[in-house]
Order: structure tokens, then sequence, then C-alpha cells
């Protein structure tokens, strides 16, 4: 499969710094070294990095969402295996890294017509490598907790467990953007428009869509049809915690009793840097809430965290609480969705 790499015991201990006494994640993770794995191993969850930003410069935005994996192991390597955490049951890598495609566009203008052109097809090229790598892991019934990238990656991740479960998949989507734009060539924006189109999505909703950032067609595309649904944020700031909590419940209930795919883009959350900045988002307190809840009630087919950008962040103690406020969310989703299993 091409772009495809995987992590070594070597990479792990870079990463590792173990305690007398204790056990942390990168001593007792599992890895993956052939795609083999995937069948012949033992364990339920896999952490797949996605090393690209073209599909955000596709849509004509601001790429750094490409290294997030990279920032992500030493704060997940070290975290604690303890009774609340069985890092036995997960597997780490593989990862699609797209440095070759990132070096071949790294000095087209996405401000020309001709070179945004060319961004788009780069992007769907990715997509072909995402919904193969997608496909081999659901086929192997394992979870993937899928890292870094743009949400343009949504569309692989669909297509790939779609194509596995031979039936359209149902996706929650925590983001302002509802990623719905036109067919015009793909990227971040249109991941869900174009699953939706192509048969692999079927009932979609948005949780905390920003009422600013959509444009009226998109608006008017989710009134159209009774399988695609949102919430705005500007919407549950009317609402106590707990009326938020049962709204966010009753978009679950909407979507059906399934397993569902799950999505979160880093750019919901305020505070933190990502591909577009956030002034009015949910706290990361409540982005936690929300995955712990959606895994324990709607057994995910997948988690996807999308856009985190620490490599953007204005100093080192930024990127390191963005990275690490990935973690939680990672294991939040781990622990909330293995209780309910």
């Amino acid at each position: 499969m091409k772009h495809l790499r995987f992590l070594d015991s070597h990479q792990l201990r870079d990463h590792t710094f173990p305690r007398h006494g204790e056990k942390k994640f990168g001593e007792a993770v599992q890895l993956i070294s052939k795609l083999e794995d995937l069948n012949s191993k033992d364990f339920r969850y896999v952490i797949v990095g996605i090393m690209e930003d073209i599909g955000v410069r596709a849509n004509l935005g601001k790429p750094g969402c490409a290294q997030t994996f990279q920032y992500l192991l030493s704060p997940l390597c070290n975290i604690q295996v303890n009774r609340f955490l069985d890092a036995s049951n997960i597997a780490l890598g593989p990862v699609l890294d797209f440095k070759e495609l990132m070096d071949e566009v790294r000095n087209l203008d996405q401000n020309r017509a001709a070179d945004l052109q060319r961004l788009r097809e780069v992007t769907a090229q990715i997509d072909e490598s995402v919904s193969a790598l997608m496909e081999a892991i659901a086929k192997a019934g394992k979870i993937p907790i899928v890292i870094g990238g743009g949400h343009n990656n949504s569309y692989g991740i669909i297509k790939g467990i779609s194509q596995a479960r031979k039936s359209d998949i149902d996706v929650l989507n925590i983001d302002p953007h509802a990623d719905y734009r036109a067919l015009e060539g793909r990227h971040s924006g249109n991941g869900f428009s174009y699953a939706r189109e192509e048969g692999y999505l079927g009932r979609y909703a948005v949780f905390g869509m920003h009422e600013s950032y959509n444009n009226q067609d998109i608006l008017e595309k989710f009134r159209a049809s009774a399988d695609l649904y949102y919430l705005t944020y500007d919407e549950l700031l009317t609402f106590s915690t707990e009326e938020r909590d049962r709204l966010f419940k009753d978009a679950l209930r909407w979507l059906g009793p399934g397993p569902i795919g799950l999505e979160l883009d880093m750019d919901s959350i305020t505070g933190f840097p990502v591909s577009a900045l956030n002034a009015s988002g949910f706290t990361m307190r409540q982005a936690r809430t929300l995955v712990k809840t959606a895994a324990a009630l709607a057994s995910p087919y997948y988690f996807h965290l999308a856009e985190g950008a620490p490599a953007l962040a204005t100093n080192a103690t930024e990127a390191e609480l963005s990275a690490k406020a990935m973690v939680y969310l990672i294991t939040d989703f781990i622990k909330s969705h293995q209780a309910e299993a």
C-alpha cells in the first residue's frame, strides 16, 4: 500500500521515558509491523496517523496539521498504564505519510486556479490510500482512531469502512463547519458531501455548527434532506449544561440505534492551534464529555480527530498542551468505548 509506513520499537523507545515501578503506554502498547498484523494480533483499537495538510490547502485553508501525529507520540507514550487503561488492547501505527506528495505540491499557490485544481487532484489521490487502509482495518474487526491530516480524510475513512461493511454508515461530526461544500474537487470542506453523493454516508449530524461559518447552500441542503441534521453552537448558548447534554443524546438517537462514525474537528474547541481558529467554541471539558458520551452510547466504528495543528503553536508550551489535549480525547474514547462493549 503506497505511502504506508510502520513504527518500530526503537522509535517507540525514543518517545518513552521509563520509570521504575511504573508501566508507560509506550512500553505496553502493541506495534503493527505489517498489514497482516491486523488479523494475526489480538487487540481492539488501532491508532493511525495521517500526515498531510494538502486537503486543507485545497480548501483555501491554512496548512499545519501534517505533523500532528508526530507531536502526539511523546505525550501518548508516557501516560500511565493502570487499571483505568489497558494498553495491551491497543496497537500503534500504521502511518500514512504523504511527504512525497507534500513535496510535490509544496510550491503551488492555492490562490491560482490551476494550482488549486492540482491540489484537489492530489487530495483525491490521498483519498485512495486512506480508504484502502480503513477498509483493511474494518475488515479485521478493529476500531481505528485516526489522528492528523485535514478533515478531507473523513471521506476516505467513511468510504473504507462503508466498503468493508458493505453498507453506508451514519456519522456524527462535532465541528463548527459542516464540511458539506459543493462537489468542486476534493478538499477538506467537502468530505461529507462527497461521501454522501457516492453512497458511503447515510445519516449525517453536525453538533456545534457555527451559524456564521456555513454558507446558505449548505444550510439549504440540510433543510431539504431528512437524512441531514445540525444543531448550532449559537443555539446551544441558550441552554444549560444539562439541556445541552440532552440535546447531544437526542442527536445520537436521531442517527439511529446502530454504531456510527465519530468525528471531532479540533477547531470546535477554543484555545488550541488548529487549521481554523475558533474564538468561541467548546471548552476542553465539554469536548471530553461529548466524546465520552458518544463512545459509550453509540459504539462508534471509528474516531477521527481532525485538523489539530500543534505545529502552528506560538510556543513550545502551547504545542505540548495541544498534543496532550488530543491524548485525553483518545483515552476518553477508548475507556468509554470499551466500558460499553
